[in-house]
């Protein structure tokens, strides 16, 4: 997977919002400060549209299609810096394009405006013309190929995704490849985008920051409430989560607040104005009052509940079918026995006794009566007749049954049940008493009166049940009091039993409690309406907070680590390193920084084996830092696939002429594969280039950028003779003899006296530049005065004849330069074009010779 894949599939993972910046960037485009605002307000409000994935073609520094982006020209350039319109600056296809420009020429007005389109570690604000005394909108037309197809992008469009993949260096961006105060460091350019989102991260926090200072000062004014209250607890609590319905209930009194809080006021100033002792007593007498509404209670429990009813029911049922039974009993006849009396209670004794002694004396071993065959009767001492027999056995089963008697019993039962119930129908005077000393001392008496009243209600209602007035089921009541009573008594009789200064001083202290806790519910009552809007101001601020939390950069700084980890592998180090070698730069490498500073953990150079920790740029001299930023930028596109141009503006401002040379050759060794452009106003510089790409084969295309008398930036196709290199001079000496012979008939005398000159004038600055370059500059290198033993080898080559040829060749150059005034007595004839290209001749022959030496 590629960087470019790999960054595409984590920003897919990531919110809409962070997704379209990202997408912003890829397109160049910067968060504006509405934008910023913007997108604050749909975070907060949850309404952030969906928004598509980057792909990796969008990543800057990848093409669309993946294939090499070459330039072709800028055009149609209008209201940037000081530049003409009608102007057209191209670039060749391949290899090298050398632009020169002296200083104020314009060559950096079409460097910043390419600078604009395609991707550079720094960019700056493009400018129109400072000058003038109008503004003009700005445009221009940029010329393109994509692989082998051609195209246009305006700087109208916004930004072009093909465009991205050039990339383009100048001293600025050098400073950040290597340190500012900044510390923005070394990477590889897509990796940019994750510090352009964490920074996109850090404006939408601070504006989210802002509102959140905003709802700050919308803060509602509460009231201050007793520490320890219910109601400043509940105020403590107060957040985004609470509802109105529980502000509802907090600030919703008792209906008998009033009367409660008067109640505990007047408690408060009985006990502040009263002593132990006598509290002691008044607890005592309170827990005995208790005690008595609790044997009441107790007893009306007993009578009212379910299962003393079923009680009553089953004994009334009891009485009932006894009844009955004695009913059936008694209609039992002993008219026909002989004797009267049969079931009189003088009978039963007599029966008594004559089972005592049958039992005890006469058939101990059997039950009485005995009738038998062989039986005799217990009181007449005779032999039983089967009458006798039949009559003892009715006798019997008469005494057994005692179903009169038993039905009597019954309902002396119920009566006596009724009569019970019937008492408690209404409370004994003690029991009022009680009620109302209890209640005169502050006691709640409410609960336990309202109970005794609806049991008194079930006690009547079964009462009038047994007397059978009532037909329907009595209903009981509910669970009652004795429990609480009971509690309550015993807390009465441990208060007093416990009371000292110290518990009083609580009792007093919970009062207290209680009567703020009653007094700060009134003042909470009443501040309902700032409660709910401080409610509503909290929901906001909550959801400001959470879109603040949508702009948390740990992510971006996890990904950025865990990219820089995995893309800048020892490889990308390795080509670093020899890239700051070939610019004489040792013992630097790209190592991880320590830490963050606002974005992302990422790599910059640093130096190898320093015992003391510096900052390299208090290290590295100007040209050094220079050199480390090139060789950070050379490392970057050296690793670009897709082979895209390369613009450079004064690459190597504060080089020594060695390292010159070195980034001449690294250049045209760049531009054996892809194009190479770079701005220059430094013509040694210009020299070197074309050297170097001589010797590597590589085609170097001149274009220049000159001033028009006050007006600069008019474009040509050719170097100005200035910085032509002694290949360049020889090919437009040989031009130009050309068009000398050509044109010779059609020229007058003064004209063609002239440009034969012109012509001897730049013979002459030719053999000056071959001897300043390819003699005097082999053995000192004047950039840094370094004296190149190596090359003393040459002089031994010059031969005499090759002096006598500098000599007159020089002498005949100078002699025709228009550099002297010709006096009249030498009638001076201007040479002709065959005398001019045998000079030529003697000038090219001559540096062949020269260069052969040093080899």
């Amino acid at each position: 997977m590629t960087l470019a894949n790999d960054l595409a599939t984590w920003v897919a993972e990531r919110t809409d919002w962070q997704k379209d910046a990202v997408g912003r960037f890829c397109r160049n485009e910067n968060l504006s400060e509405d934008a910023v605002n913007e997108i604050a307000d749909h975070l907060i409000a949850g309404t952030y549209p969906s928004v598509a994935a980057i792909t990796a073609a969008d990543v800057p520094g990848t093409s669309e299609s993946g294939e090499s982006i070459r330039l072709s020209a800028v055009a149609d350039v209008e209201g940037v810096n000081a530049l003409i319109t009608g102007q057209r600056l191209t670039f060749a296809s391949k290899g090298l394009t050398i632009i020169y420009g002296d200083n104020a020429s314009g060559k950096s007005g079409y460097a910043r405006l390419i600078r604009q389109a395609v991707t550079a570690r720094i960019k700056g604000d493009l400018l129109g013309d400072v000058f003038a005394k109008s503004v003009h909108d700005q445009k221009a037309v940029f010329e393109y190929v994509v692989g082998s197809t051609a195209t246009t992008w305006a700087l109208t469009q916004g930004t072009s995704r093909d465009l991205s993949s050039v990339r383009f260096y100048d001293e600025e961006c050098g400073d950040a490849y290597v340190t500012t105060a900044s510390e923005i460091s070394y990477r590889p350019s897509a990796l940019t985008l994750l510090d352009r989102l964490s920074a996109a991260c850090d404006q939408v926090r601070q504006a989210l920051s802002q509102r959140l200072s905003d709802n700050a000062a919308l803060r509602m004014e509460l009231p201050l409430l007793g520490e320890g209250t219910k109601a400043k607890q509940f105020l403590d609590q107060l957040s985004a989560t609470t509802t109105r319905e529980q502000i509802d209930e907090a600030t919703t009194l008792s209906p008998d607040h009033d009367v409660s809080l008067s109640a505990k006021l007047r408690e408060l100033t009985r006990l502040q104005a009263s002593d132990l002792n006598a509290e002691k007593t008044r607890l005592a007498q309170l827990a005995a009052h208790w005690a008595t509404v609790k044997s009441h209670s107790d007893q009306l429990a007993e009578a009212v509940t379910n299962q003393s009813f079923d009680n009553v029911a089953a004994l009334a049922k009891s009485a009932i079918d006894l009844r009955g039974a004695a009913k059936i009993a008694s209609a039992k006849n002993f008219d026909a026995e002989p004797l009267p009396g049969v079931g009189s209670a003088t009978w039963r004794a007599l029966w008594d006794a004559a089972r005592r002694y049958s039992t005890t004396e006469a058939y101990h071993e059997h039950d009485f009566p005995v009738t038998t065959d062989d039986a005799v009767c217990v009181l007449c001492q005779q032999p039983l007749s089967p009458d006798g027999s039949n009559r003892l056995g009715r006798f019997d089963a008469f005494i057994k049954d005692t179903t009169s008697r038993d039905a009597d019993a019954a309902e002396r039962r119920v009566i006596q049940r009724r009569d019970e119930i019937a008492r408690l129908q209404s409370a004994p005077a003690a029991v009022t008493t009680a009620l109302s000393q209890l209640q005169a001392g502050g006691e709640d008496v409410t609960a336990s009166q309202t109970w005794m009243t609806e049991a008194a209600t079930v006690a009547t209602e079964i009462v009038a049940w047994v007397d059978g007035t009532r037909e329907e089921r009595p209903t009981t009541s509910g669970v009652a009091p004795g429990t609480t009573i009971g509690e309550r008594r015993q807390t009465l009789i441990t208060a007093s039993a416990n009371i000292d200064s110290t518990s009083f001083n609580d009792s007093v202290r919970a009062l207290k409690s209680e009567v703020a806790d009653l007094q700060a519910a009134e003042q909470f009552a009443k501040a309902k309406d700032n409660l709910v809007k401080e409610l509503v101001r909290l929901q906001a601020r909550t959801k400001i907070e959470e879109a603040r939390r949508l702009t948390d950069t740990t992510g971006i700084t996890r990904k950025a680590t865990a990219l820089t980890t995995a893309y800048v592998t020892s490889i990308v180090r390795d080509q670093f390193t020899h890239e700051t070698e070939q610019l004489y730069l040792r013992r630097v490498t790209l190592a991880p920084t320590k830490g963050r500073r606002d974005v992302t953990l990422q790599h910059r150079p640093r130096l190898l084996g320093a015992i003391l920790d510096a900052d390299i740029d208090d290290v590295l001299s100007e040209g050094e830092q220079t050199a480390l930023g090139l060789a950070g930028f050379l490392t970057e596109v050296e690793f670009d696939e897709s082979k895209s141009a390369v613009v450079l503006d004064d690459p190597v401002s504060s080089l020594d002429a060695s390292r010159r040379s070195r980034v001449a050759r690294r250049l045209a060794e760049l531009a054996r594969s892809r194009q190479v452009v770079v701005f220059t106003h430094e013509a040694t510089f210009v020299n070197a280039l074309n050297k170097a790409a001589r010797d590597l084969g590589v085609d170097v295309a001149e274009r220049a950028i000159l001033r028009q008398g006050e007006r600069p930036e008019l474009t040509a196709d050719k170097h100005p003779w200035s910085v032509k290199d002694i290949p360049s001079r020889i090919n437009h000496l040989e031009a130009e003899i050309a068009r000398l012979k050509k044109e010779r008939g059609q020229l007058d005398s003064d004209e063609y006296t002239r440009r034969a000159q012109e012509w001897g004038g730049r013979l002459s600055q030719a053999w000056e530049r071959v001897v300043n370059l390819d003699v005097v500059n082999e053995l000192v290198d004047r950039g840094t005065n370094e004296v190149r033993p190596r090359m003393f080898k040459m002089l031994v080559g010059i031969t005499e004849q090759d002096d006598n040829d500098y000599q007159s060749g020089y002498a005949k150059a100078s002699e025709w330069a228009p550099r002297h005034d010709q006096a009249p007595e030498t009638n001076f004839t201007a040479p002709e074009p065959d005398e001019l290209e045998a000079e030529l001749v003697r000038f090219k022959e001559w540096v062949r010779r020269i260069k052969g030496y040093k080899k």
